[in-house]
C-alpha cells in the first residue's frame, strides 16, 4: 500500500503533468532517430546503400543526381518505463528516498504520457526482471503501474544488474519505443560498456533518469567518525570526517560523475539527475526543452 504522504504528492504530480507538461513532453517529441514517418529532418545526396524508394525525384531533377529525403521517425511511439526497485533505492537522507522519488519519476512519466495519449508499459528490474506490464493507455492501468512500481520489492542481499533488463527489452519490444530507465546505474555489471545497452540505443530512443541523494554528493558536516552500510549486500565500512577524507570523497564523486556521462556519451543516450529533495518533474521537462531545441 502506498503511504498517503505519497499518494498526496502523486496525485498532485498527475494534476500537474496534465496542466503545464502535456505538450512540452511526450506528445510533441520528435524522435531524434530517423525512420518511417512524415516529419522531414533533411536531403541528402544518395549513397550507395540508401533506400531507393526515398529518392526525392523532384530535388533529383533540380540538382541534376540523385537525393534522398530523410525523415524523422514517427511521434506516435510507445513509451517504456524501467524502474529500478533494488535495496539501494530504499537510501533516504532527505525529505523522501530514492524509491519514493523513483515513484514519484514514475507517475511523471505515466501521466504525462497519459494525457497527450502515449501507450506506456512498465518493467521493474533489481538482479533480474521483477514484473513488467505491456504498453497501456487508461488512468486505471497508470495507477497500477505506480502501484507496481512502490510494491516490488527485491530478494535479500539481490544485487543490482541491469543486463537482464536490457535483454528483456531487447526481446519484447517490437516497435520503436521511448525507453526511460530509471537507477542509479551503480551495478555489478558493466550495463554502459556493454554491446547489449548499444544494441537497444540504436533500436530505441533510450534515456537515463538517475535518482540521487544529497548524502551521495558530500559528507554530513562536523568531526568524527561516520559508519556506512551497503543496503545490497549489508557491507560496513568507517569513514573519517576530516578534511582530507572530504576532499576524497567529493573527488571520487567527481571522477565518477564524470565517467558516466562518458559512458552515456559513447552509448549514446542522454541523461539526467533527478535530487531527490525536489520536485522529478522539473528536471526531467528541462531535458526534453533541450531535446526538442536540438531538433
Amino acid at each position: 500500500m502506498i503511504p498517503e504522504t505519497v499518494m498526496h504528492e502523486l496525485r498532485y504530480i498527475e494534476v500537474y503533468t496534465g496542466k503545464k507538461i502535456r505538450n512540452q513532453r511526450v506528445g510533441p517529441y520528435q524522435s531524434p532517430m530517423r525512420g518511417p514517418g512524415f516529419d522531414f529532418d533533411e536531403h541528402q545526396q544518395y549513397r550507395p546503400g540508401d533506400d531507393v524508394r526515398r529518392i526525392d525525384w523532384n530535388v533529383t531533377a533540380r540538382m541534376g543526381v540523385p537525393y534522398v529525403r530523410h525523415t524523422h521517425a514517427e511521434r506516435e511511439l510507445n513509451v517504456m518505463v524501467a524502474m529500478d526497485v533494488s535495496r539501494s533505492m530504499e537510501m533516504g537522507s532527505t525529505k523522501y528516498s530514492k524509491r519514493e522519488a523513483l515513484t514519484f519519476i514514475a507517475g511523471s512519466l505515466v501521466f504525462s504520457a497519459l494525457s497527450d495519449q502515449i501507450n506506456t508499459g512498465f518493467v521493474a528490474f533489481a538482479d533480474r526482471v521483477l514484473g513488467s506490464a505491456e504498453p497501456r493507455r487508461t488512468r486505471a492501468a497508470a495507477w497500477s503501474m505506480v502501484q507496481q512500481c512502490w510494491e516490488t520489492r527485491p530478494a535479500r542481499h539481490a544485487r543490482t544488474r541491469m543486463l537482464p533488463l536490457v535483454s528483456h527489452l531487447l526481446e519484447t519490444l517490437k516497435r520503436m519505443s521511448v525507453v526511460f530507465i530509471v537507477s542509479d546505474f551503480q551495478t555489478e555489471d558493466d550495463v554502459l560498456g556493454s554491446k547489449e545497452l548499444a544494441v537497444l540505443a540504436a533500436r530505441h530512443d533510450v534515456i537515463a533518469v538517475i535518482p540521487e541523494d544529497a548524502a551521495e554528493l558530500t559528507l554530513p558536516p562536523g568531526a568524527g567518525y561516520l559508519r556506512l552500510r551497503d543496503l545490497e549486500s549489508g557491507r560496513q565500512v568507517t569513514l573519517g570526517l576530516g578534511g582530507r577524507a572530504r576532499r576524497r570523497y567529493e573527488d571520487e564523486i567527481r571522477r565518477r560523475r564524470e565517467a558516466m556521462a562518458r559512458a552515456f556519451y559513447r552509448v549514446p543516450i542522454d541523461h539526467v539527475y533527478v535530487p531527490t529533495d525536489r520536485s522529478p518533474v522539473e528536471p526531467v521537462l528541462a531535458l526534453f526543452t533541450a531535446r526538442m531545441q536540438r531538433t
